[in-house]
């Protein structure tokens, strides 16, 4: 049938009554009723049956006597899908003054015949007018409203009896906040459309609130933290909501991070994915790897890749300065910064374990490293410190000059010649030029180690206070570090000046308890605003539920939780998180020895 479609937009402009042809028209256009109704609905006494799920909806019938904001919250980090629809209306608050006035006077009469009887007061009527009476005299004032509050949640199960699980379980979760709930028997369908999105209250089921208990139901939240703009660092385990974090964001004091966790647990793997995701947001990153674990992401994202040891070329010299240009403020030594930065590495390089050296000791070490310098042409002038500097054998060769009587030529004789020496002791050969740098330090001896994280992350100290970006330090078992009481000095100094410069520290280490034991590891600890707790061991879990105050709970999910899972602390939120990588991240992150030794063989 031909049909003039400028005639039905001009009739439908006009009023007229359709036609037999339009009407046929219009039932042949597809509408968003078409695509939202279901294709059939079945009420019952208990249930409505839509699209063969059976729904059924429970009405709250009784409130919490105290309620605190957000303790809706249980409900909505419920383990299964609900609906929860809130129906607020404003009520007059002249009829309810009224209402509550005469109320008054009958629990007043009350009071007043008990009196006269002799009888002792009725301790729930009491609190009752105690209740009314504020409430009346917050209405006149006009500092608190009424209104008519109405809450349902809808539930939906495939099968009848799955239904009815989910019901004893949401009655029972109601029953712990001290609520009840009824269903509404003989009403679902009605009940049902309560629940829709248009926001009509069909079913009735009523209780008058004031301002104060309304706005604890109001917004609702729940156990997930969400930025605008940030890393990904996983996925909520309670309610599946993306864990989106900037670390960088001024609503934080620094960002600092810890994780603490034990081996196996999955901490390096959630850094790495981490550092992944970082990279996209133009944060630059540096990383000290005990392990040689971050190759492979090193080099998919073109980074630069810096092995310390004995028989390898890269090279850093602690006694480099910075020039003359990325120093700009005139109230700055930078000598005497770097002249106080060394003392701390010979301490760790020159004191037995465990101690450091005594005064005399320092005082002769400072003048030396003066010396040291002047010879090689710096001095306290500026302009002095585009020069070659020199390296720790020159320091060596004073020390002998000038005599030693403490002994610090001869224990600094091992750092200067054979292979140490070419390690401590050479000019510098690495630029950190990438956004992406790794220092392994595998390969150096266990001994060695603390001074070469404290030697590498000197040098990134360096860098980022010649220009400020976002950085990240991650360094690996840092526990190691805070063993030596100058490397944990330095630790606790980077943590709490970090911030200044655009540089967030993340420490990371297994051995929970010598990393607290240590008071610079508390420290370090304090100036975290970000900290990941990942599956602990039962002999640290004691400690580590002492120092982040843990709920029973929370103290069960770190003992039984799986590879990858952990709880997210930051600006008082406690995250129950699962890191969740893509197959190309999984590929550059994962550690497991199985999976390596497959993709070898294939």
């Amino acid at each position: 049938m031909a049909f003039d479609l400028l005639s039905l937009v001009r009739r439908r402009r006009d009023g007229a009554e359709p036609s037999e042809a339009e009407r046929r028209f219009h039932r042949g256009v597809r509408s968003v009723v078409d695509l939202v109704a279901p294709a059939a609905l079945e009420s019952s006494r208990s249930h409505v049956l839509v699209d063969n799920r059976y729904v059924r909806v429970l009405a709250l019938a009784e409130y919490p006597r105290y309620v605190h904001p957000n303790w809706l919250g249980q409900l909505i980090d419920f383990d299964e899908p609900l609906d929860l629809s809130l129906h607020l209306e404003p009520l007059d608050s002249g009829a309810t003054i009224r209402s509550l006035t005469h109320k008054l006077v009958e629990l007043q009469s009350s009071r007043l015949l008990d009196a006269r009887s002799g009888k002792i007061a009725n301790a729930e009527r009491e609190v009752a007018y105690e209740d009314v009476e504020r409430l009346r005299d917050a209405l006149q004032r006009g500092e608190e409203g009424v209104f008519s509050a109405s809450l349902y949640l809808c539930l939906r199960a495939p099968t009848a009896a799955a239904l009815d699980d989910l019901t004893r379980r949401v009655e029972a979760a109601l029953g712990g906040m001290l609520a009840a709930s009824r269903p509404a028997l003989y009403e679902m369908l009605p009940a049902f459309f309560s629940c829709l999105p248009a926001g009509q209250d069909h079913l009735g089921r009523c209780r008058n609130l004031d301002t104060t208990s309304a706005a604890t139901m109001l917004p609702f939240t729940s156990s997930h933290l969400s930025m605008e703009r940030g890393i990904l660092y996983g996925i909520s385990v309670h309610n599946n909501s993306l864990v989106i974090f900037d670390p960088f964001s001024r609503e934080l004091e620094n960002a600092n991070k810890v994780v603490f966790a034990k081996s196996g647990a999955g901490k390096s793997y959630a850094c790495k994915v981490e550092a992944l995701r970082a990279l996209m947001l133009g944060i630059e990153y540096y990383v000290i790897d005990p392990e040689d674990e971050y190759r492979r992401v090193c080099e998919a994202v073109g980074g630069q890749y810096i092995r310390l040891a004995g028989t390898s070329p890269h090279r850093i010299n602690p006694f480099d300065l910075p020039t003359a240009a990325a120093t700009d403020d005139d109230s700055r030594d930078p000598l005497a910064e770097r002249v106080l930065a060394l003392q701390g590495l010979l301490g760790l390089m020159l004191a037995d374990r465990g101690s450091t050296l005594n005064q005399r000791e320092k005082g002769a070490l400072d003048t030396a490293l003066y010396e040291t310098y002047e010879r090689a042409g710096v001095t306290r002038e500026a302009r002095t410190h585009n020069r070659s500097a020199p390296v720790l054998r020159d320091l060596h060769a004073v020390l002998r000059v000038k005599g030693d009587p403490y002994g610090l030529a001869d224990r600094l004789e091992r750092y200067v010649d054979g292979s140490l020496g070419q390690v401590f002791s050479s000019p510098t050969s690495v630029d950190l030029d990438r956004p992406f740098v790794v220092f392994n330090v595998r390969d150096l001896e266990p001994e060695l180690r603390p001074l070469g994280v404290y030697l590498i992350a000197d040098y990134i100290w360096r860098q980022v206070r010649a220009a400020r970006r976002p950085r990240m330090l991650l360094i690996d078992e840092a526990w190691s570090l805070v063993q030596h009481e100058e490397g944990a000095r330095f630790l606790s100094s980077m943590a709490r000046q970090a911030r200044k410069y655009y540089l967030g520290l993340t420490t990371v280490t297994q051995d929970v308890e010598d990393f607290l034991n240590a008071p610079e590891g508390h420290t370090v600890l304090a100036n975290s605003s970000v900290q990941l707790l990942m599956r602990q061991d039962s002999s640290t879990i004691d400690a580590v539920t002492q120092t982040f105050r843990l709920s029973a709970g929370e103290r069960e999910f770190l003992l039984s939780c799986r590879k990858g899972e952990g709880l997210f602390f930051s600006r008082g939120n406690h995250i129950a998180l699962r890191v969740e990588a893509s197959p190309a991240e999984h590929a550059l992150a994962t550690t497991d020895p199985a999976e390596l030794a497959e993709r070898e063989e294939a």
